[in-house]
């Protein structure tokens, strides 16, 4: 089975989902298609992983609804176990800023100032996301066998990278727009 199977099965292991809710859900974490997807279900439903149910719904085609199944979760149990890779990034703001001594200071400040104002807003939409996990459930973040923990978990990591992005960025300017490089051996926090 690839990675994309894996995934889809641990996302059914925390709720029943449709197709679309599975294929919204696995792009927090990796890009991916319906047409990628829904014959990865059918495979999988072959194999006797994962269940389907088809709810009846007035004048629309019936929904289907996946459910993992007891050999679902023992093949999940088993990948859970099973090392993990390295994961694959692509990142473009990255590589222009490798690239940043082959700009002219107006472009590489532009490309800063891009750069603070996405983790700005990073910053604010994880706060507000961790305060309305909060506010369905305080009680339930703090039981690790809530299907909230994981969400609440990984949202406060994107909230902590994004505020080091920012320090980041800031000494960044500092040092780019001053060509102060008195400073470089010390921490950017």
């Amino acid at each position: 089975m690839n990675k994309l199977s894996y995934g889809l099965l641990s996302l059914l292991s925390t709720e029943p989902m449709t197709g679309y809710d599975l294929t919204t859900k696995i792009n927090r974490f990796w890009r991916s298609t319906h047409s990628a997807i829904y014959p990865l279900l059918s495979e999988l439903e072959e194999k006797e992983l994962i269940a389907l149910t088809l709810v009846n719904q007035n004048g629309k085609p019936d929904k289907k609804i996946y459910n993992l199944t007891t050999q679902g979760k023992s093949v999940l149990q088993d990948w859970f176990l099973s090392d993990t890779d390295e994961a694959v990034v692509r990142d473009e703001m990255t590589l222009k800023l490798y690239c940043i001594k082959c700009m002219d200071t107006d472009a590489g400040e532009k490309l800063l100032d891009e750069l603070e104002i996405k983790y700005k807003k990073k910053i604010d939409h994880y706060k507000g996301s961790i305060e309305k996990l909060k506010l369905m459930s305080s009680d339930t973040l703090k039981n690790t066998s809530s299907s909230l923990f994981g969400g609440y978990i990984l949202t406060q990591r994107a909230l902590n990278d994004a505020i080091l992005g920012l320090k980041w960025c800031h000494w960044v300017k500092k040092v780019y727009k001053l060509e102060d490089f008195s400073f470089l051996d010390e921490d950017f926090n």
